[in-house]
């Protein structure tokens, strides 16, 4: 397998996630999407704020992470390691953002969504860098995941925003959409 066959496979799953959001988003009135559905939750446009956040973080990591791994070897397949997103998927354990990527809540639904396509941008110029690096070689620790290797951080951009596209539709239950 080569490295643009690994990462083909990590991009086409985060590029499905970020479809499913978009649908997820299209489900909430436009005129709904500034709106938090309860105290203390955040609106659709918080929402893609804080995704975008923490997208835009995790561009300058996963970059790091390519530059220091290793040059895959002949005998490597270097095949993305499955991440478990079962803990993402869990809506019923809520899982409280520290306040570093907390929204601002100073983006309108719009703003914010340009905001998370302009990072997703980004993320994917940072891709197209991996080359011949080997990401199962390199890890980091993940605040609510634990240890990732470069390809399941990766991946995990795109639990993190099947997570809240779940979120997005739950509130566009509450508003009965």
């Amino acid at each position: 397998m080569t490295s643009h066959t690994s990462i083909s496979v990590v991009q086409r799953q985060i590029a499905e996630d970020r479809e499913a959001l978009r649908r997820a988003v299209e489900l909430v009135p436009r005129t709904r999407r500034n709106e938090r559905p309860a105290e203390g939750r955040w609106s659709v446009a918080e929402v893609l704020e804080h995704l975008a956040i923490v997208e835009e973080r995790s561009v300058r990591m996963i970059e790091k992470l390519i530059s220091d791994a290793p040059a895959r070897s002949n005998q490597s397949s270097a095949a993305p390691t499955p991440l478990d997103r079962s803990g993402l998927r869990d809506r019923s354990q809520r899982i409280s953002a520290p306040e570093f990527i907390e929204p601002t809540g100073t983006m309108n639904a719009d703003e914010a969504w340009a905001r998370l396509e302009q990072s997703r941008r980004a993320l994917d110029a940072v891709l197209a860098k991996i080359g011949d690096r080997d990401l199962t070689k390199v890890s980091r620790i993940h605040p609510a995941l634990g240890q990732l290797d470069g390809y399941q951080s990766i991946d995990a951009i795109g639990g993190h925003e099947e997570r809240h596209a779940a979120q997005i539709r739950e509130i566009a239950s509450r508003f009965g959409s």
